[in-house]
């Protein structure tokens, strides 16, 4: 393999403001840029305590990394420690390594330092570039990567918008929008909403603790589970589905001529489906078993309190 090419420019700027007395940070700010250029696709491996992660695809084999530094102060009335010093040091030396095919954004080897500074970046890569973003607490934002997408935060929302690899959104707080999303995609959050628009083929799995998801475009298999939301669902299945809410509405929109096997409890709500249901075992208000139009795939649905619907 071609050893990577790497052309370096790193443009640096400090601005030093006066502390503010018991702020969680002393004022001490600063941006740096770098451009790398790469000799093949990589994996961006970017990494941040705090602060948020934008990542576009850009013309060319050029990484541009953008950063906003800023640097927790020590608590002392008026008086900003080194915050200054530490501040020099992230720009003089930024958190980035290229290593072979993999390239390392926000990782820092002394744990003290990383929780002093807070980075956001703004990254641009190739479209064929595979991402992986991690923050502890700030928004997540990816667009336009033609590879796998892999997005954490521990609170904060996450979009996504044109990724055409598998993708795997999880936030323990915020919510989680992609939309353009080209195959197998599994979210994942504490708190909030989940909108999905999949534009090609690929199993799903979606889990909200207290939240609505909205499903459109799914071909594959799913699994969606909400502890308190209701649960919107339009495609076609090529595989088992499976929703379950403790507490909300479940729709679900399917071609007029889909053939499937269906299991659907509501503990308390009405169940209605719009197609021909061959009914099988003991007839329920609250449980609906039968095949609709010779029966296929199972979709199963299960609501503690909420109505069911099949269109």
């Amino acid at each position: 393999m071609k050893p990577k090419t790497v052309s370096r420019t790193l443009v640096l700027s400090i601005l030093l403001l006066p502390a503010i007395a018991m702020a969680d940070y002393s004022g001490n700010t600063g941006t740096f840029e770098e451009r790398l250029a790469l000799d093949g696709p990589v994996l961006l491996d970017v990494d941040t305590g705090s602060g948020s992660i934008e990542v576009s695809s850009g013309p060319g084999s050029e990484a541009v990394i953008r950063a906003e530094v800023r640097v927790r102060k020590r608590l002392f009335w008026g008086m900003s420690a080194d915050a200054e010093e530490i501040l020099s040091q992230v720009l003089e030396n930024p958190p980035i390594v290229l290593d072979g095919e993999r390239l390392r954004v926000g990782y820092f080897e002394d744990r003290g330092l990383a929780r002093r500074v807070s980075i956001s970046y703004e990254i641009v890569v190739p479209a064929d570039t595979e991402v992986v973003a991690d923050t502890g607490s700030g928004s997540i934002t990816i667009r336009d990567i033609a590879a796998p997408v892999d997005a954490d935060t521990g609170s904060g929302s996450i979009t996504l918008e044109n990724i055409e690899g598998s993708v795997r959104a999880d936030t323990g707080s915020g919510s989680i929008h992609a939309d353009g999303i080209g195959g197998a995609f599994h979210a994942d959050t504490g708190s909030g909403s989940v909108y999905l628009m999949q534009t090609a083929p690929g199993d799903v799995s979606v889990d909200t603790g207290s939240g609505s998801s909205e499903l459109l475009g799914v071909v594959g298999a799913l699994h969606a589970d909400s502890g308190s939301g209701r649960i919107i669902v339009q495609g076609r299945q090529e595989g088992r589905w499976r929703l379950d809410t403790g507490s909300g509405s479940v729709r679900i929109d399917l071609p007029d001529d889909a053939e499937f096997d269906l299991d659907a409890k509501s503990n308390s709500g009405g169940i209605t489906i719009d197609h021909p249901v061959t009914m099988r075992g003991k007839i329920s208000k609250k449980h609906v078993r039968g095949a609709v139009r010779g029966g296929g795939h199972l979709l199963q649905i299960d609501t503690g309190s909420g109505s069911i619907r099949v269109e």
